[in-house]
């Protein structure tokens, strides 16, 4: 996995780049209109998400507990944070100083079934992993596969499948990345499908990453 953690920067290496903040604009399924948004990253496994709409919200993550501005938070926000912060290319590496066990299923895998003739399309290294989410009271156990772009080493899907009494969901999230002069790539989209439908889109227009602040930001108000 060398290649891949190179791949991500040195953000995860050397001290000064632990918060990312990320402007753009969010939708929702069921939601024509976009809506601004800022989010604040920071290492580990903190986030705070502000939605600028009409009627401005906002989501954090301190790293043990989520929280909302406006009431609990919905089984949408708690998947909202799982996809932020748990689907990310800095949780699996930071999974794998804690010990998460991962095997590597291959190299080059093709997203068709094969029989397409001069294929274009991506391929993939696939990692699977036996992740660990805990957000408050939610508190599972979860395989999921990890996607990491054979050419340009970058983490860029990450796929898993939940059940509970009631249904089985089959969850995808998708990542596009820009790559900087200074050879630190940072996300342009952030996409959530469920049963390949999209139900959250993350458009990225401005990512700056900077050190850690003392400003307790992801702290519930």
């Amino acid at each position: 996995m060398r290649d891949a953690l190179s791949a991500l920067g040195d953000r995860l290496e050397k001290p000064g780049k632990e918060r990312l903040t990320l402007v753009g604009t969010l939708r929702r399924q069921n939601y024509s209109q976009p809506t601004p948004f800022r989010l604040f990253m920071e290492l580990p496994h903190r986030m705070r998400l502000e939605e600028q709409g009409a009627r401005p919200r906002v989501i954090g993550f301190d790293g043990n507990n989520g929280w909302a501005s406006d009431a609990a938070l919905s089984d949408a926000d708690r998947d909202t944070i799982e996809a932020l912060v748990f689907d990310s290319a800095d949780h699996f590496f930071l999974g794998q100083t804690q010990g998460f066990a991962t095997r590597e299923l291959g190299s080059r895998f093709r997203l068709d079934d094969g029989a397409t003739a001069n294929y274009t399309g991506p391929s993939y290294d696939i990692y699977q992993v036996a992740d660990h989410v805990k957000i408050g009271d939610t508190d599972r156990d979860q395989f999921k596969l990890f996607y990491f772009n054979s050419d340009t080493k970058l983490f860029e899907r990450v796929c898993y499948q939940i059940s509970d009494e009631s249904k089985t969901t089959d969850v995808e999230i998708r990542l596009r990345w820009l790559r900087k002069g200074d050879g630190q790539p940072l996300p342009v989209s952030i996409e959530r499908l469920e049963n390949k439908q999209s139900v959250l889109t993350l458009a990225i227009a401005s990512a700056i990453a900077g050190p850690r602040l003392a400003d307790r930001i992801f702290n519930a108000p």
